[in-house]
This record gives structure tokens, C-alpha cells and sequence, in this order.
């Protein structure tokens, strides 16, 4: 009965290698294409290589046995097999193709020999079933996009030797949860693990030096990581759309984080900056809702557009740095900031750099700052007064618009050009220092949007009432008294003032109220008749 059996196998067999040969094109132990419609296909022993494309296409194949002297799977040799759901790989197996087995969407496990040294790439992109993968211990080259789109991975051994996880070789595998990094590992390629939504947990030995941009992005189950120390830049999109990330250790010799590389972090609450770094691009931290303060290190020399931008609970940030500017939108909308002091090596502050900042009350301006450009701190509704640096030379338009507290606003003492609608919705404001030699003046005050009820006092009105006040004051020495008396017999001698005339219809002029009309001080405009009542005084 047993003998039977075994005939009747040997002779399926053999029917079944004859189909194979009388359907497939193979030379000198290169199986080059099949043609057949067969299921299950057993590769002779004589066959050593799987030409390229060789079974592509083939959407009845469901299960294939590799002869034992196969040791070669060249490009796209099994891509497109739809169906294909077992493979049984040879001992002897050393190298599997580019994209040899993409989009087998039926194929549920591989199970790599020892032999194997190289996986090609996009070798089993788009396996869209396979849910378990051995690689050998010897294979020392993983291909990019090896492993992309597996999006049932949930079980992955990766080899001991691996010195590269290479551009998106898991990207989008969005059912793995745990993987371990082999010590050999040192680089971590583009988009390696973007997409791997599921993905907990992953540490990277202290080895590793290259993070590649969107390395871990959209990694939305990861709630810690710990980048290598000796890693110097964080490229872009590195961590961006880490929902869950919660805390990230930066290595202390940073020198560099990319665009949009913490970008939607939601729940990041505190990053400690590198004292090396020298550069925050652009969105770095943009949407990261959870971040309370930042502490801008010495060495940082650019702050990218919208860096910090709707990060709404950050309330803290100190700037040790010497910024050239500050650029457009980098603090936009950070409700929760109530005060910042700027470095007097800012030059610039960009377009709505500090727009929408609700709670911000106090604010320092540098120094050296020459120019404010459009909406840079609009709808500050917290803002109640500002004096503005000597050194400033433009204001563009809508700066302070709907600064619904701003009540007092000091330009410099010098001529500068204020575009229109600067204060635009201000209608708290109720003084605005102006220069001495500002010319067309009710027309700039109809540019700027000054309210009407503001009361518009010259640099030099204002200088001359608090000598006054200080003079008149009892705590004043008589030594002081009497230096007072000189500085301000000098200011009335080489200032020429002029009485400030609100804009209004002009049939109703309104009068303006000044500090020196308050004390009952006249407007200087006959000079003895001022210095004879300092000498009263």
C-alpha cells in the first residue's frame, strides 16, 4: 500500500516537472520566465538563478518551494503575485533583488536562511499580509523601502550585523509596535520609521551618528525617545506628528534642528536645548501645544520662521543668543507668553512674529532694533504700553493693530517712516509720543488710525514736564533744584516747539491736552518768558 502512495506521488511529480518544463523558459540554470497557471511550483535543483520578472504578474501562483541550488533572486522576479501566500527559501540563498517580492499582498511570513547576505530594495514593499519576518544574521545590506507599506509587520527580527537601516525601509508599517536595534547599527535613514503609527517603544544604540530627515514622523503611539549622543543634527521632519511623544533627551553636542523636526508634538511639555546648537529651522516646534518654555542656548544664530508658532501654552521663553532677527511668525499665537525680552543684536522683528500673543503684557524691545515689520504685534490684547528704541528707522503697517489695552505708545525722538494702520483698533490708546520735527502731522495721524481722543504730546513737551515735575518736588536737594534750572533753560534754548493739533473736522478742532498744560506750563514758544519762571522756581 506504502509503495503505491509513493508511486503515485513520484508520478504527480513528475506530471507536475513536466508541466514546469514544458511552461517555463530556463537556461543554463537560469529559470528566465514561467508561462504556466499552475498554483504550486516547485523550482528544480538544477535552477541556480530567478531571472528578473520571471514570475511577475503571476496572479495564480499561491505557494512556491525554491530549489536547494537557487542562490540568486534577481529584480522583480516574484513582484505583482497576488496571490502568493508561502515561500520556502533554499540554504543556500545569498541575495534577493530589488523589489523581488513587492506587492505579494497574500504573502503572510518570511523566514530569511543564514545564507542570505543582501535584501534588495523594496524587496517586499507592499506585502501587505505579512505580518512576520526572520532576517538571517548574516545579511548585511537591508535595503531601502525593504519593508515599506507591511502594514500587518507586527513581528520583525532584525539581523545582528546591520550597519544601516536605510531611506523608508519600514515606512508606513503601521502595525509594528516593538523593535529591537542591532549595536552594529550606526545610520538611520530617511523616513526609516515614518508612518509607523503603532510603534511604542525604540531605542537606538550610542552608537548610531545620522538620524535622516522624517526618520520617526508620524510615529503617533511613541511617547519617549532618547537620541544617541553622538548625533549632531536633527533633520527634517525627524519627529513631526508624534502625538503621543511626551519627553525627548537631545544629545548636548546638537548643533542643528531641522524644519518642522518636533512639528505637532502635541503633547511635548519641555525640551532641553543643546548648548552647541547654533540653528532652529523653521516650524521646529510649530503646534507643539504642550511646550511651557524655551531656553534659546548662547550659540543659537537663527530662530526659522514660525519656530515656536502656536505653541499656546508656552509661557516662558529666555533668549541667551545673539539673534540678528527675530523672523515672521515665530511666536505666533503662544497665548500663554506674558513677557519677552529680545537680545539687543535684533535688528528685526518679522511680520506677525508676535501676533495673537493674548496674555503678553511686558515687552523689552532691543536696542539695536531697526525694524518692525506688518502685524509683528497685533492683537497683543495684554500689551498696554510700549516705548520704542532710539534706533529704530520703520514702522510697516498694522504693527500694533487691535492692541485693545495699549494705552501708551513712545515713539523715538528722531524722525521715522510709519506706514498706515499701525494702530489700527487701539482704542485704549491714550498717549502717543511723537517727534519734535514731525511734519504733516494731522495727515500721519489719519495714516496711523490714532484715536481721536489720544492725546498727541512732542518729545520735547514731555521732557520739559517731567523737569518740571522733578523741580517742583520737595525731595528735590537745592544742589539738584539748581541743575535741574540749567537743563532745562538749555532744552528751552535749542528746542522749537510748536503746539500739537489733533486731526478732526476742521470747522470743531478738539483741543489737546498736554503734561505741560496740565502744570499750567505754557507752550515755549517765547523762550525769556519760560526762563523767567524757572528763575520764579
Amino acid at each position: 500500500m506504502a509503495k503505491e502512495i509513493e508511486k503515485r506521488v513520484r508520478a504527480a511529480n513528475a506530471e507536475a516537472d513536466t508541466e514546469l518544463l514544458r511552461n517555463s523558459e530556463i537556461r543554463n540554470g537560469e529559470f528566465v520566465r514561467y508561462y504556466g497557471k499552475k498554483s504550486e511550483i516547485v523550482i528544480p535543483d538544477s535552477v541556480s538563478t530567478i531571472s528578473e520578472g520571471a514570475f511577475r504578474g503571476n496572479h495564480k501562483l499561491t505557494r512556491l518551494v525554491l530549489g536547494k541550488n537557487v542562490s540568486v533572486i534577481q529584480p522583480n522576479a516574484f513582484r505583482n503575485c497576488s496571490a502568493l501566500r508561502t515561500v520556502t527559501f533554499p540554504s543556500g540563498l545569498r541575495i534577493i533583488g530589488d523589489d523581488a517580492f513587492r506587492n505579494c499582498a497574500s504573502l503572510t511570513s518570511v523566514i530569511l536562511p543564514r545564507s542570505v547576505i543582501s535584501v534588495g530594495n523594496g524587496a517586499f514593499r507592499g506585502c501587505s499580509s505579512l505580518h512576520h519576518a526572520v532576517l538571517s544574521a548574516n545579511v548585511t545590506n537591508l535595503g531601502a523601502y525593504a519593508f515599506c507599506d507591511c502594514v500587518a509587520l507586527d513581528d520583525l527580527t532584525l539581523p545582528e550585523n546591520l550597519s544601516a537601516i536605510h531611506r523608508g525601509t519600514f515606512f508606513n508599517c503601521s502595525s509594528l509596535q516593538l523593535l529591537t536595534v542591532p549595536s552594529s547599527v550606526r545610520t538611520v535613514g530617511r523616513y526609516a520609521f515614518g508612518h509607523c503609527s503603532a510603534l511604542k517603544e525604540l531605542h537606538l544604540p550610542e552608537e548610531v551618528t545620522y538620524l535622516g530627515s522624517g526618520a520617526f514622523s508620524d510615529c503617533r503611539s511613541l511617547r519617549s525617545f532618547r537620541i544617541p549622543p553622538m548625533v549632531r543634527f536633527v533633520g527634517d521632519y525627524t519627529f513631526s506628528c508624534c502625538e503621543a511623544l511626551e519627553e525627548v533627551e537631545l544629545p548636548e553636542n546638537l548643533t542643528h534642528i531641522g524644519v518642522n523636526a518636533f512639528c505637532s508634538c502635541r503633547v511635548l511639555r519641555h525640551v532641553e536645548l543643546s548648548p552647541m546648537l547654533t540653528r532652529i529651522g523653521a516650524s521646529a516646534f510649530l503646534g507643539c501645544r504642550s511646550l511651557e518654555k524655551a531656553i534659546i542656548p548662547a550659540n543659537v544664530r537663527e530662530i526659522g520662521k514660525r519656530a515656536f508658532a502656536y505653541c499656546s501654552a508656552l509661557a516662558d521663553v529666555e533668549i541667551h543668543s545673539s539673534l540678528d532677527a527675530v523672523e515672521d511668525e515665530s511666536f505666533l499665537c503662544c497665548f500663554a507668553l506674558t513677557e519677552i525680552k529680545l537680545p539687543d543684536s535684533v535688528t528685526r522683528i518679522g511680520e506677525r512674529a508676535f501676533c495673537r500673543c493674548l496674555s503678553l503684557s511686558s515687552l523689552q524691545l532691543p536696542k539695536q532694533l531697526a525694524l518692525l515689520e506688518e502685524h509683528a504685534f497685533s492683537e497683543c490684547e495684554s500689551l498696554t504700553e510700549i516705548s520704542l528704541p532710539a534706533e529704530l528707522r520703520r514702522i510697516e503697517s498694522h504693527v500694533f493693530a487691535d492692541c485693545t489695552a495699549l494705552c501708551t505708545v513712545i515713539l523715538p525722538e528722531h524722525r521715522i517712516d510709519i506706514e498706515y494702520g499701525v494702530f489700527t483698533g487701539c482704542d485704549a490708546l491714550k498717549t502717543l509720543v511723537v517727534p519734535d520735527t514731525l511734519r504733516l502731522f494731522r495727515y500721519r495721524l489719519d495714516r496711523w488710525d490714532v484715536p481721536q481722543e489720544t492725546n498727541v504730546i512732542f518729545h520735547g513737551e514731555l521732557q520739559l514736564s517731567l523737569l518740571f515735575d522733578e523741580l517742583t518736588s520737595a525731595d528735590s536737594s537745592d544742589e539738584r533744584k539748581e541743575e535741574l534750572r540749567l537743563e532745562i533753560k538749555k532744552t528751552l534754548s535749542r528746542a522749537k516747539f510748536r503746539r500739537a493739533k489733533h486731526r478732526a473736522p476742521v470747522s470743531d478742532p478738539p483741543k489737546i491736552e498736554t503734561p505741560a498744560q496740565e502744570e499750567n506750563v505754557s507752550q515755549p514758544a517765547d523762550v525769556e518768558e519760560n526762563l523767567q519762571k524757572i528763575d520764579d522756581v
